[in-house]
């Protein structure tokens, strides 16, 4: 579990105040230390406390869904719904179940990466089955457009449903919104394409970068772009700080550059690998490099199926494997009673 790492300073009791006064600067301050508790970034936060933030706060929720050796985000707002990437075709029904049980009919967006079939192997079954919006995806280069039969596949569920690729542009933003948060007058979260910037001679460094933002928080989606297309989007002046950044390329160490990863500056860190893979994702070197800016680090090879929850203002992660645990421990207090 995880929050935004602020520091905040818990007021300490006046003297000299009447009974009643003190009392109400009590009550302020236990809410004030709550709060303190969701901005502290300790592991320690009750239980409660992290529910109570969940059910009560927090309408953002972005999953990256375990799909083995492979990218797979969900992000959900107000009834709106997007995916980035989906894993190779075998797990296709995994998503397809996660998408049912999560609610969600329908995708305003789908973000392909790129066309490799660790991000988009599942994709065409994932468009026959669930209504969709808008498909977002780079556009390649005559000569690195690939002929598979999965990229054939991914084009054939458009064409049978009669959707358009829409080209991913630098500088091109998106709001994920729903009429019941517009008649609520909610301000939605809005994402920005910021590569791919330029044409390359590696499908990795084609992948759609995109920065989510939501209130005061903000989330950046790298796909595999390695060094060479980080430099770039670096050098197009985009902004890239965010909360959190989902590692490119696997947790690889031809991603995650020392001078892109210090501008991103994260606070959280997901890499999305598979158990025992044979790439030996994540590399050490990108570990390393997270442990030394003291960001905390979740992976689906670890810690299963991860989910980031926020009002806009904190952030608070809870992983499958956590809960798990926890569900395990309560049985097993419950069988030595």
């Amino acid at each position: 579990m995880a929050q935004r790492k602020r520091t905040s300073k818990a007021a300490q009791k006046p003297s000299g105040m009447s009974p009643v006064l003190t009392a109400i600067l009590f009550i302020l301050g236990a809410v004030f230390l709550y709060s303190a508790y969701l901005e502290l970034g300790t592991d320690n936060v009750p239980d409660a406390a992290v529910n109570s933030f969940i059910d009560k706060d927090a309408d953002l929720e972005i999953h990256f869904i375990d799909v083995g050796q492979g990218d797979c985000s969900l992000i959900m707002w107000e009834g709106a719904a997007m995916l980035i990437d989906c894993g190779e075709r075998e797990q296709a029904e995994t998503v397809l179940k996660y998408l049912k049980k999560q609610g969600v009919k329908k995708l305003d967006y789908i973000v392909a990466t790129h066309p490799h079939s660790d991000h988009i192997g599942a994709m065409g079954d994932i468009i026959s089955e669930v209504e969709v919006g808008k498909v977002i995806a780079p556009k390649v280069s005559a000569d690195m457009t690939p002929t598979t039969k999965t990229y054939e596949r991914f084009l054939q569920a458009l064409a049978e449903k009669a959707l358009k690729l829409t080209a991913a542009k630098p500088n091109t933003s998106y709001t994920l919104s729903s009429s019941k948060a517009s008649s609520e007058g909610k301000i939605p979260p809005k994402f920005e394409i910021i590569a791919p910037v330029d044409d390359y001679d590696d499908l990795n460094n084609y992948s759609v970068v995109l920065r989510l933002t939501y209130g005061r928080t903000s989330y950046l989606f790298t796909g595999d772009a390695e060094a060479k297309a980080e430099k770039d989007i670096l050098d197009s002046g985009a902004e890239v700080d965010s909360d959190l950044l989902k590692m490119g390329h696997h947790g690889s160490s031809t991603s995650s550059s020392e001078e892109f990863y210090n501008e991103v500056s994260p606070d959280i860190c997901v890499i999305q690998c598979g158990s025992g893979n044979s790439y030996g994702h994540p590399h050490k070197e990108t570990m390393e490099t997270i442990e030394n800016s003291g960001a905390k680090v979740y992976r689906n090879d670890t810690d299963g199926n991860i989910t980031v929850y926020s009002d806009g203002d904190e952030i608070f992660v809870k992983t499958e494997n956590e809960t798990s645990q926890k569900n395990n421990k309560k049985a097993e207090k419950e069988d030595d009673k």
